[in-house]
């Protein structure tokens, strides 16, 4: 199911956030979003997901718009979001509870099993490692089968390590579920790596800077190491002209 973001704006009082952001994410892609730090990234992503409500434009599902954030549209945030007195199960079932399902704990053993949890189901997330606690977030996210998934940040608060192996975790995933996301990060190798399409936006207020596409996300390294350079290029120049600005402000 494609997503299609029309001409989308957005303002706090009188500071200007986001200025006409149209984008169309692609059925079973992921999409990174990049970009300054403050140019918008989480708030494009909560407004697609419903959190919260643009001052122009729209986010359309099949020409609709969305019917919610939590089903189709389910978030992964960088603090994984878990409820400490419940099992890995008990999370996920949160996003099937008052949905009137035959069979929920089907639902929920065959998510455990996609994510590599099912020997952790009774483990409470004190139990876990960071990595163990951002699949329980995915797991969460998947069991509703999401149109989108939308990824805030979800390695950021992960040691360099695990964030590797959960880059791992995710690309097996994507090779078998074809999930579409849109993914927020600051680290530009992580989008390089994961996204089959990188929209970068401008300072703020943020707006399209550049739309980059990865024909193979599991490139040859050498393109993906150029493609990098590319995007650092692009968010050298808008830091740049941030700081001149500042200056003749």
């Amino acid at each position: 199911m494609d997503l299609r973001i029309e001409g989308l704006s957005h303002r706090y009082g009188d500071t200007e956030v986001l200025r006409d952001i149209s984008l169309e994410i692609p059925a079973g892609r992921i999409v990174c979003i990049v970009g300054p730090s403050g140019c918008g990234k989480s708030t494009l992503l909560r407004m697609v997901g419903g959190l919260e409500q643009p001052h122009a434009g729209q986010v359309l599902q099949m020409g609709a718009p969305p019917p919610g954030c939590l089903n189709p549209l389910t978030f992964v945030f960088q603090d994984f979001a878990l409820l400490p007195w419940r099992s890995v199960a008990g999370n996920v079932s949160l996003v099937l509870e008052d949905h009137g399902l035959d069979d929920p704990d089907a639902i929920i053993a065959d998510v455990l099993e996609r994510t590599r949890l099912t020997d952790f189901a009774q483990a409470l997330p004190k139990q876990l490692s960071g990595g163990m606690k951002q699949r329980v977030a995915i797991a969460r996210a998947l069991a509703v089968n999401p149109a989108v998934m939308l990824m805030d940040e979800p390695l950021s608060a992960l040691d360099a390590q695990t964030r590797e192996l959960l880059m791992d975790d995710l690309i097996e995933l994507w090779q078998r579920e074809q999930f579409t996301a849109i993914y927020v990060t600051h680290n530009l190798a992580e989008a390089v790596r994961l996204g089959h399409q990188i929209v970068v936006l401008s300072r703020r207020p943020g707006a399209v800077r550049e739309i980059v596409d990865i024909p193979d996300p599991l490139g040859a390294r050498g393109a993906m190491e150029d493609v990098q350079a590319h995007l650092w290029g692009l968010m050298r120049d808008e830091a740049r002209a941030a700081d001149a600005e500042l200056l003749d402000g």
